[in-house]
């Protein structure tokens, strides 16, 4: 097995790639992809192959045809397909499948992802679509439309996703111009929200209202997400990439799940040469289906510099990302190859190119005040809000399933009682703030008459489920069906005192980000070739932030009930006092959960 070089943070970029060629070279035959990359560009940088017999007006055919650095020939074929059309330049693709009402297959879909398009059959019929909504925040009167796209053009239906926006399903190939020109003329887009894009960039629920926020940054997220959109060199980069902004409030985003995060902090008296004051400390490299958490960079910034200093890492991304091997094209895999200290210093240069004077300045987390304790329910009931007089109202949904009446029944509502507001949750619910004290009860009652409940179970408040096999074509197991009967089953044999949240994801690929569940459930084949699930437990985020731990499986999904109720028998039955979950599960390794709680 070959490994890769590290690298002391002194090193320069060609020391560094000086000495990968050489470590590398030793392992294997022939180059790899980045060892031809960085002898084409010696040769040329130097003039010489000139020496080998070029002409300067040959020096371009001197170097072998490369895509961001990295030979043609050596691209996968996501890659090439890049290389050869960008992703924004297949407008037409997309007309031709909405003029013949035929759904884009192969590469062509693939391209066709980039703008929220999705050919999910054999799984259903029609398109998938996906909205990009920056910070999580939709006004009332859009979500009006979107209840009317819902029932007019889509399947009836639409889910709040895990990045705190939605997706619409059965949508026939000739109506998606319809539906994107709605959104469109309603200030609302699907532009790079699959494939190879910069996700929905996700903020706290309670953003500008919570009373515990040291700083409110939608306007930050919402920024940096027009700067992507209209960055032709961030379409189409090497892999997914997800943003959070983490405002320090007392709700969560699941911050550090995210490649980049900027999380608020105090900096207290140091002595560092930093003026104490409000600040964003960097993180970077989550990616929980890969068994990372996003780690803290050793820097900080100011929070009016965090779009452009996003902007520098999505560039170094885009430029050293990996082009060649799509299980290893995340951002994670660069931060592992290089180094951390190696990608902030190269983001520092991006920075001076730039010539803003804009700064990543390093400073220890020690030096941060202590971020108040995040409440797990906090998107569910009513909460006061930092302005006198007001709170807002979290609503339980089920999975995250809406019906286009409730759709526009709660921006009815936004309008009304709030201030045309609604917060979309990665927990996949929802938030109306603003609402006065003296409203609040009435809010409640209309949002019961629309079947929606601000009251949820300690299994519920939690529970997020990807789409699965119901309507996804990498789906193994029905994620939504299978977590609304562990719910049901649940509810009517436990009354808990905290919560257990509970994911459930379809595959590997953790869509409902399984590892950061207290039970994370991952959709397999059962040994009789039926439905199923592998089982961890133990994960959580942010104050509790651990990976889940295997503990059986594959189990068939007609038994995960049974195998669920279980698990949460043997916990309360041999915890210690009111101890959560995720305390009980810490105190064990693997071997001994299995026999504690099985």
């Amino acid at each position: 097995m070959s490994h890769s070089p590290t690298y002391s943070a002194g090193q320069s970029s060609d020391q560094a790639a000086t000495a990968n060629v050489i470590a590398s070279s030793k392992q294997q035959h022939g180059f790899t992809a980045e060892q031809k990359r960085y002898l084409a560009d010696t040769l040329v940088s130097a003039n010489l192959h000139l020496a080998l017999g070029g002409s300067q007006q040959a020096q371009a055919s001197a170097v072998p045809e490369s895509f961001w650095g990295t030979p043609v020939e050596d691209l996968c074929k996501e890659e090439k397909r890049k290389y050869e059309t960008h992703v924004l330049d297949i407008w037409q693709d997309i007309v031709r499948s909405n003029d013949t009402n035929q759904l884009l297959t192969g590469l062509d879909q693939f391209m066709a992802r980039h703008y929220g398009l999705f050919n999910v059959t054999p799984a259903m019929e029609g398109y998938m679509v996906r909205m990009r909504i920056p910070a999580c925040k939709v006004r009332g009167d859009q979500m009006i439309v979107l209840g009317d796209i819902a029932e007019d053009i889509a399947g009836g239906y639409a889910h709040v996703t895990t990045r705190g926006s939605f997706q619409f399903r059965e949508v026939e190939p000739n109506r998606v111009l319809e539906m994107l020109t709605l959104m469109h003329d309603t200030g609302l887009s699907c532009k790079g929200t699959g494939a190879d894009s910069a996700r929905n960039i996700t903020c706290i629920p309670t953003a500008g209202f919570d009373p515990e926020e040291l700083i409110d940054l939608q306007k930050y997220a919402v920024a940096l997400s027009h700067r992507i959109l209209n960055t032709r060199d961030f379409q189409g980069i090497p892999r997914k990439f997800n943003f959070s902004f983490d405002n320090a409030g007392t709700a969560s985003c699941v911050s550090d799940t995210n490649d980049v995060a900027f999380v608020a902090v105090d900096v207290q008296d140091n002595d560092q040469g930093v003026e104490p004051g409000i600040y964003c400390r960097i993180i970077l490299g989550g990616i929980t289906g890969h068994n990372d958490f996003a780690r803290d960079t050793g820097f900080v910034c100011h929070p009016k510099d965090t779009p452009e200093i996003a902007d520098a890492i999505l560039r170094v991304f885009v430029e050293h990302g990996d082009r060649t091997n799509r299980k290893k094209a995340r951002f994670k895999y660069v931060l592992d190859a290089h180094g951390f200290d190696w990608v902030c210093t190269k983001v520092q240069a991006k920075l001076d190119e730039y010539g803003n004077g804009v700064k990543i300045i390093p400073l220890s987390a020690r030096f941060d005040a202590p971020r108040p304790k995040i409440n797990r329910q906090g998107h569910i009931g009513v909460h006061p809000q930092a302005q006198d007089g007001y709170s807002y109202v979290g609503v339980a949904l089920r999975l995250g399933k809406m019906t286009p009446e409730q759709m526009r029944g709660v921006g009815d509502i936004a309008m009304k009682y709030g201030k045309n507001d609604v917060r979309l949750t990665v927990w996949q619910n929802f938030l109306i703030p603003h609402i006065k004290n003296e409203d609040v009860d009435k809010v409640i009652q209309e949002l019961e008459a629309l079947g929606m409940t601000t009251t949820a179970t300690s299994f519920e408040a939690g529970a997020v489920a990807c789409t699965g096999r119901w309507a996804c074509k990498l789906g193994n197991a029905y994620t939504k069906a299978d977590g609304n009967a562990i719910i049901d089953h649940l509810n009517q044999r436990f009354e808990l005192d905290s919560p257990i949240n509970i994911h459930l994801t379809g595959c590997p690929n953790s869509c409902a980000q399984h590892y950061i569940g207290d039970i994370g459930l991952i959709g397999t084949a059962a040994k009789d070739g039926t439905e199923g699930y592998n089982v961890v437990v133990g994960g959580g985020v942010d104050d509790d932030q651990n990976l889940a731990k295997f503990l059986c499986g594959p189990i068939a999904s007609r038994d995960i009930c049974g195998v669920a109720e279980t698990i949460v028998a043997n916990y309360l039955n041999k915890r210690e006092g009111n101890e959560s979950f995720i305390a009980f599960t810490g105190r064990y390794d693997e071997s001994q959960l299995k026999d504690i709680l099985l």
